[in-house]
């Protein structure tokens, strides 16, 4: 399923499906541990066509998708330090379930990567909440340390969040 799957940079025309789907996801991965106010208080504020848009446009950042033709199965969202020095942020990665299990979570990690070394960034760090267990399984997998913790607010809930990091080469 996953030889058909292209990681390409996102477009400013891609702003409103990514917009769907990001939001259609965020609901999936936390519904059952946010309530429902404060994650449609969220999907609103964060996953409108408009931000979607911003996030694809700033030369600070880089959204990858993975896609099976005009089909969306993964995406990334890759927050660059303006410092070399500074760890990245990624921000967001996103499989929809049907996609999971086939190794292209590391493709859009490679992705990434590939940005954070192609701008002279050394370290990538991200957030995860604390009860997503395959999400931390899946980053310890492919190097990612436990470095400390922070608060995530969604809607007003808020929510204890591992941050994690790794180098970049």
């Amino acid at each position: 399923m996953t030889a058909s799957i292209e990681i390409r940079r996102a477009e400013a025309a891609d702003a409103a499906a990514l917009s769907h789907f990001a939001a259609r996801l965020f609901r999936a991965t936390y519904g059952d541990d946010t309530p429902p106010a404060d994650l449609e208080a969220y999907v609103t504020k964060a996953f409108r066509p408009d931000i979607q848009a911003a996030e694809i446009a700033d030369a600070g950042a880089a959204v990858f998708l993975a896609t099976d033709g005009d089909m969306l199965a993964g995406y990334a969202y890759l927050v660059v330090s303006p410092s070399p020095s500074d760890a990245s942020l990624l921000s967001r990665i996103y499989i929809d379930a049907a996609w999971r299990g086939q190794g292209l979570a590391n493709r859009l990690l490679d992705a990434v990567v590939s940005e954070c070394a192609a701008r002279g960034v050394k370290r990538l760090q991200l957030t995860v909440y604390e009860k997503n267990a395959r999400a931390i399984a899946f980053y310890n997998k492919v190097g990612f340390v436990p470095v400390g913790s922070t608060t995530f607010t969604v809607g007003e809930d808020v929510q204890r969040d591992i941050v994690m990091e790794r180098a970049t080469r």
